[in-house]
C-alpha cells in the first residue's frame, strides 16, 4: 500500500531517498526544485516552518515525515510532530546538535574518549592566530558551518584568510591536524537504543585528482568502503556509536535516525573520528542507498514505533559495488547552459541532482554554478562499475563541466 511521505530538504542527499522511495510511495516535499518536481509534490513552506509544516502534515494525512536538513532540525519540528503524534523519522533538536555544532561535536569527541585529530576551538581571531604560528602543516580550519573545512599549507595563507574575513568573526574556529589517511563514512540506523549499520563509505572530498585543492562537500563516492575490515565496524560500533547514543540518552536527548561517523583510516589501521552525520552526505547517498535491500519505509518506520529493537536482527546490504562521480560547473555567468546527454544514460546509472539545476522554457534542464549532477553505478566489482559510470559521464556535456577522473583509482588523503 502506497504511503505519503514528506521529505524535508532539497540537496542531493534528499533526491536520492526521495527517488528511491518513489517507486513504492507517494512524496512530497519542500523546498521544491524542477528536478524533484519530475516525480515528487513539491510543496511550498519554509524548512524552518514548524507550525505550517505540522498543518499540512495533519490535513494531508502524512504517514511518514523525514526532516534531514540543518533549518530543519534546528527548529521545533521533530518536537511538534512527536508532541502531535505524527510519526517522524529524525533525532530531536538537542540530539542533533552534535551533528551540526561542531564546535560540541568535537568536546563530545574528546569527552568519550574517541579518537579525534588534536584540536583547538576558539573565539576570538588574535587567538587563532598565535595558535596557528608554531603549528605544524598542513592543517585544517573550520567553523560550526557545514562543509566550511579549508586545508593550509602555510601560516601566511591561514593568517590572510582570517584577517581578510574569509571566517566570520562571530563564528567560532577550529583548528584541528591534518590526518593522512583514507576517509570513511560509517552509517547506523538506530532507534535511540539499538543501532544496526547500513553502510560505509570512501568519500573523496578534494576539489582536484590526486586529492589536491581544497576540500568539497564530496566530488565522489565508493560503497561499500573496501578498507573498512568488520574489526574496524565493530570498533566503530563498540567504541563511537553506542557511547554516543549513551551519552545522548544520559543527557536526556535520545537520539533516533540516521547515526553516521566521518572519520579517517590511517595506513596504519588507525581510525580517527572527524565528527557525525544525521543522515547520508550528498556525495555518497545514491551508493548507499543503492546497495541497500531492504523496505526503506518499513525499516524506518519500525524505529519510530518501537519495533527496530526487537524484531530487526540486522540490515540487508547487497553484495556489490556503488561509484558515484560529482558533475560540477565552472562556469558562473552561463545563463543558458543546458545539459545534454541525460537522455542516453542506461538504465543501471542512476542520476542525483542538485537544486541549482533549472529548466528553460523548452523545458530543457540548465546547469547552474557549483555541483549539478551525480551519476552513480552498482555492480558486482568496483572496477566495473567504475569503468560504468566514467563511461555515463561521457555521455553528460554542459559548458564548465568538470569532476574528478580519479574516484576509485587511486588513494585518497583527506583530514
Amino acid at each position: 500500500m502506497k504511503k505519503k511521505i514528506l521529505i524535508i530538504g532539497n540537496g542531493a542527499k534528499e533526491y536520492a531517498l526521495a527517488k528511491k522511495m518513489s517507486e513504492q510511495h507517494e512524496i512530497f516535499i519542500t523546498p521544491g526544485t524542477v528536478t524533484l518536481a519530475e516525480f515528487a509534490q513539491c510543496i511550498d513552506i519554509r524548512e524552518d516552518n514548524a507550525s505550517e509544516l505540522l498543518e499540512f502534515v495533519m490535513e494531508n494525512g502524512i504517514d511518514l515525515t523525514i526532516p534531514i536538513s540543518t533549518a530543519a532540525l534546528k527548529s521545533d519540528l521533530v518536537e511538534l510532530l512527536v508532541q502531535n503524534n505524527q510519526p517522524v523519522f529524525a533525532p530531536c533538536k538537542d540530539a542533533a546538535k552534535i551533528v551540526y555544532d561542531k564546535c560540541l561535536a568535537k568536546k563530545v569527541l574528546y569527552k568519550l574518549r574517541i579518537p579525534t585529530p588534536k584540536f583547538g576551538i576558539f573565539e576570538k581571531q588574535s587567538m587563532v592566530l598565535d595558535y596557528i604560528k608554531n603549528l605544524k602543516v598542513p592543517f585544517v580550519l573550520k567553523t560550526d558551518d557545514n562543509n566550511s573545512a579549508a586545508v593550509f599549507t602555510s601560516y601566511q595563507a591561514a593568517k590572510y584568510a582570517v584577517e581578510a574575513g574569509s571566517v566570520e568573526k562571530s563564528k567560532r574556529i577550529i583548528i584541528e591536524d591534518y590526518i593522512y589517511g583514507t576517509p570513511f563514512s560509517f552509517y547506523t540506523l538506530t532507534d535511540g537504543y539499538k543501532a544496526l549499520p547500513i553502510g560505509s563509505s570512501v568519500t573523496y572530498k578534494h576539489s582536484l585528482e590526486g586529492d589536491g585543492g581544497q576540500l568539497t562537500g564530496g566530488m565522489g563516492a565508493c560503497a561499500p568502503n573496501y578498507k573498512l575490515s568488520q574489526e574496524h565496524e565493530y570498533f566503530l560500533m563498540n567504541n563511537v556509536i553506542y557511547p554516543t547514543l549513551d551519552y545522548l540518552e544520559i543527557e536526556g536527548s535520545t537520539y533516533l535516525g540516521v547515526l553516521g561517523v566521518n572519520g579517517i583510516l590511517t595506513e596504519d589501521g588507525k581510525i580517527f573520528v572527524l565528527g557525525w552525520q544525521n543522515f547520508l552526505q550528498d556525495c555518497d547517498a545514491a551508493s548507499i542507498l543503492e546497495n541497500l535491500d531492504e523496505n526503506l519505509y518499513s525499516l524506518l518506520y519500525s524505529c519510530i514505533i518501537g519495533s527496530f529493537s526487537d524484531e530487526v536482527e540486522q540490515i540487508s546490504i547487497k553484495n556489490q559495488s556503488a561509484v558515484s562521480v560529482v558533475l560540477s560547473c565552472a562556469n558562473k555567468d552561463n545563463k543558458e547552459n543546458i545539459i545534454y546527454g541525460l537522455d542516453k544514460l542506461d538504465d543501471d546509472i542512476t542520476a542525483t541532482f542538485y537544486p541549482n539545476v533549472r529548466k528553460n522554457k523548452y523545458l530543457e534542464f540548465e546547469a547552474g554554478y557549483g555541483s549539478v549532477v551525480i551519476l552513480t553505478s552498482t555492480a558486482s566489482t568496483v572496477s566495473r562499475a567504475v569503468s560504468n559510470v566514467y563511461e555515463a559521464v561521457g555521455e553528460i556535456s554542459f559548458s564548465g563541466k568538470k569532476y574528478r577522473n580519479d574516484i576509485c583509482k587511486a588513494p585518497v588523503y583527506i583530514s
